[in-house]
């Protein structure tokens, strides 16, 4: 077996996250505890193949065992929008950056949680027999002779690591969040304009977001799963892809990256704005020289996209 030289190039980054689940070469499915293995070929182009593929390798780059993403990948053109007051739209234009907010700077005590503290002695004693299990049954080739008391302490000190980095986690995971539909929302209106007058939605697809920052595989894009945190837990590489069931409403999808250095309280990522925003919508109750300023605005930083008013302000009969 090839020893691995763990070299790897934004394009075999690239390729295996935009391949997470498949081998490139045959097409295999992976499977959670498959071995995907990274590298180059004769011609030193990249790959990113499974166990029977892995001859075609002329450096094995890493070698990982598959564990499946722990969030879901929209369709390419799935619309995804984002609602904000102008001062909000104002800064995205002249920073040509996606604000990506620190997850413990969020309203939401929350975010990032496994659990509900009340429901916490039971977490702990799955881990611990989880870590317990693990100790005892080491690699073949290898026998466990510790005795009972020290792998006890064992497993309690990884607990303990565990319960640190997730509070570390939340000082280091960085998020910047978009509502997921094919309509407007009156409820995102409200929640994140406050129904403002000069407030003003942009429209994307995830193929949109995606590209407008740079197709970078540091970048994690995917939907939020709700769930009920009395009857359930998130599993400590999903927690930022987890949310309580009563944010079901908003259909969230987020941009999610991680910078182990950065203490600021947020981050502004460059992205490309003309395959960013596809449609710019203001408020329902914007007054008609609101949408002129945003016209004028966009022009001024050369924003080539129709701005159109809120489908909501439209009348019914009876």
């Amino acid at each position: 077996m090839q020893e691995m030289t763990y070299r790897l190039t934004t394009d075999l980054r690239r390729l295996s996250f935009e391949n997470h689940d498949n081998c490139v070469s045959c097409g295999h499915a992976f499977q959670e505890g498959d071995t995907s293995h990274l590298g180059y070929d004769q011609n030193d182009k990249p790959l990113y193949v499974c166990d029977s593929c892995s001859g075609s390798l002329k450096e094995t780059s890493i070698r990982h065992y598959f564990t499946p993403r722990p969030y879901e990948i929209p369709d390419q053109e799935t619309k995804l929008w984002r609602y904000m007051d102008f001062s909000k739209y104002v800064s995205l234009l002249s920073s040509k950056a996606i604000y990506f907010t620190r997850t413990d700077c969020f309203e939401d005590l929350f975010e990032g949680a496994k659990g509900i503290r009340k429901n916490k002695e039971r977490w702990n004693y799955h881990y611990l027999e989880f870590f317990k299990s693990a100790i005892k049954n080491s690699p073949e080739g290898h026998m466990c002779e510790l005795p009972e008391e020290q792998i006890e302490k064992d497993a309690q000190r990884l607990l303990k690591e565990m319960e640190m980095g997730g509070e570390a986690h939340k000082k280091r995971t960085f998020v910047n969040c978009w509502h997921e539909s094919e309509h407007e929302s009156e409820a995102m209106w409200r929640l994140y304009s406050s129904f403002l007058a000069n407030a003003v939605a942009i429209r994307t697809s995830y193929k949109g977001l995606y590209e407008s920052l740079g197709r970078d595989p540091s970048i994690n894009i995917g939907r939020v799963k709700y769930i009920d945190l009395n009857k359930n837990y998130a599993g400590p590489n999903d927690a930022f892809w987890r949310k309580r069931k009563s944010f079901e409403h908003e259909r969230e999808v987020r941009a999610l990256l991680t910078d182990m250095k950065y203490k600021g309280e947020g981050k502004l990522i460059p992205c490309d704005l003309s395959l960013l925003i596809e449609d710019v919508f203001v408020s329902p109750h914007a007054p008609e020289w609101f949408i002129h300023l945003v016209n004028d605005i966009n022009e001024k930083y050369s924003i080539k996209v129709k701005v159109s008013r809120s489908e909501l302000i439209e009348e019914p009969f009876l």
